[in-house]
């Protein structure tokens, strides 16, 4: 359901290479939902990803990784191949899915989802931060004739970090590095709430 609430445990999504996942395996974990592609100048970020996957992956966290071609053609590729490409060059071991559309009506209900909580978007500072958000827009106006909406998918790499309760409770532009302190403030943050029992997700 959007527009009202839905905890992100009621999705289910193909990995990529086969093998269905109900989210509500995820419970009581924090999230980093991420947009990827290979050939975007965002792609080494997939090193942050995997270091990040390492740090806390034995403290109930998970990186979600969804391969998109919505932005110029960046992940055109196959599952084979992208999964091929993410082994060989960044050595990932977390969780890769079916690639999916982010944005615009076509948007897979999970993205849909997680824009619909219009949280403010973290970015970085300075010059360049403030290129790329023109250049973002720009690409929007010219594509779309209009400008993207606040909380937006505007490129790919772009964040959702989701609370043990199954709510977004970070979003962070696809600049945001993901080693960005405030990125990882919101991680840690959540890692210490106590874990939500079974009901208190039900009664939510």
């Amino acid at each position: 359901m959007i527009g009202g609430f839905f905890l992100i445990y009621n999705f289910f999504l193909n990995k990529l290479g086969g093998g269905g996942v109900d989210f509500s395996s995820y419970k009581g974990n924090s999230l980093l939902i991420v947009n990827v592609a290979s050939r975007c100048g965002f792609t080494p970020q997939y090193k942050h990803l995997q270091k990040l996957h390492e740090r806390f992956s034995n403290k109930n966290f998970s990186v979600l990784a969804f391969p998109c071609n919505d932005f110029f053609n960046q992940e055109p590729a196959s599952e084979r191949v992208i999964l091929h490409f993410c082994d060989n060059a960044y050595g990932v071991t977390f969780d890769m899915f079916e690639k999916v559309k982010v944005r615009g009506i076509d948007a897979h209900p999970l993205y849909k989802y997680l824009v619909a909580e219009f949280l403010p978007v973290i970015r970085p500072r300075g010059f360049k931060s403030s290129l790329f958000k023109f250049f973002t827009h720009m690409y929007f106006w010219l594509k779309e004739h209009r400008f993207p909406h606040a909380g937006e998918v505007v490129w790919n790499f772009h964040k959702f970090v989701i609370g043990r309760n199954g709510k977004v409770v970070g979003h962070f532009s696809s600049d945001c590095d993901p080693f960005d302190p405030r990125l990882v403030t919101c991680i840690e943050r959540e890692l210490k709430e106590k874990k939500p029992t079974e009901e208190s997700l039900q009664s939510e």
